[in-house]
């Protein structure tokens, strides 16, 4: 089994740019929309919905843009990302001003990290 792409929502186009791009240095692949016919269908939401997606050789996101101001209210559900240097992304990321959560492990041999996006998905940096 082979995970296809990962879907999240954000508020907009430019938040959502400014994550995947430029802090996970995916590529903006392409943008299209699903009619509200087929969304009513899917998701039970009656509206166009635009989406973007963002890729490089090992994953795929498809994101939601959701053009409001509404926030992720799912406490638990995340995404694990493995990336090449954790201290250089965590820095990158503080630098941007994305919220972090860095927690010391117990046995002192490093540390858990999540991050969040300003819609306020959840991320778990390894």
């Amino acid at each position: 089994m082979k995970v296809e792409h990962i879907a999240v929502a954000s508020n907009s186009e430019v938040s959502s740019d400014d994550f995947f791009v430029n802090l996970l240095d995916l590529r903006k692949t392409r943008s299209f929309n699903v009619s509200a016919d087929l969304m009513e269908q899917f998701f039970d939401v009656k509206k166009e919905q635009k989406i973007i997606r963002y890729e490089n050789d090992e994953v795929s996101f498809e994101v939601f843009i959701t053009d409001n101001t509404s926030k992720s209210k799912d406490i638990f559900t995340h995404v694990c990302l493995v990336v090449e240097d954790r201290d250089e992304f965590l820095n990158k990321a503080l630098s941007m001003g994305y919220p972090t959560i860095k927690v010391p492990r117990k046995d002192g041999n490093g540390y858990y990290l999540f991050i969040k996006d300003t819609y306020g998905n959840l991320y778990e940096i390894k």
